[in-house]
């Protein structure tokens, strides 16, 4: 087997591992995502996706982030970070700046790189910032941004003969429906004993 394929076959289990803690609201999940995460890098960069690259590097410093911020953002008398919502203003907003960004974005890598599908690859970069982002601080919407960004990582990640990768994709997909109907469940009843954040931007 090549040392590249084994490193694919660690990454998807650390990614799996990561997916699973992460519904289940385990902090633990940010060191799965890290360790994922770093592998991740060099073989993005192996196959010119230097985009995914940078996104995992940025993946990296978020776990490290997203490990600080739900450790002190508990619940009181509790080992779970509340579960927030995001106003719909801010989603409107952040679709757009992210839509035009990517655009741009895409432009450079394609007429000054050798990137693979460039502006897809700058719209998953992009928009995945941003779902990280909200993944960190528990927002409940981060799962339909996942959805979509997983779904779409199938088929690039599979035309570039990263098969485990996508396979892994398709799984996280399925997933975020999960993660929803799991974080949704703890928002409900964080509403019940008035411990529901109000939304924030």
């Amino acid at each position: 087997m090549e040392l590249n394929t084994l490193l694919e076959i660690i990454s998807v289990i650390f990614g799996i591992l990561y997916l699973v803690l992460m519904v289940r609201e385990n902090i633990w999940c940010w060191i799965f995502g890290i360790l994922s995460s770093a592998i991740t890098v060099y073989l993005y960069t192996h196959v010119t996706l230097y985009l995914e690259a940078g996104l995992n590097v940025y993946y990296i410093i978020a776990g490290f982030y997203g490990w600080h911020y739900w450790l002190n953002h508990k619940i009181e008398d509790s080992s779970i970070t509340p579960v927030v919502n995001w106003k719909i203003n801010y989603h409107v907003i952040t679709l757009i700046s992210c839509g035009l960004l990517s655009i741009v974005l895409g432009y450079i890598m394609d007429n000054y790189t050798d990137s693979e599908r460039p502006y897809i690859d700058s719209h998953l970069t992009v928009f995945s910032f941003v779902a990280t982002y909200m993944e960190a601080k528990k927002v409940l919407s981060t799962w339909y941004y996942w959805f979509v960004l997983n779904a779409v990582s199938i088929g690039l990640q599979f035309d570039r003969g990263l098969y485990f990768f996508s396979a892994l994709s398709i799984f996280y997909t399925v997933m975020c429906i999960y993660g929803y109907r799991r974080w949704k469940k703890t928002m409900v009843t964080q509403s019940q004993i008035g411990e529901l954040p109000e939304p924030v931007r």
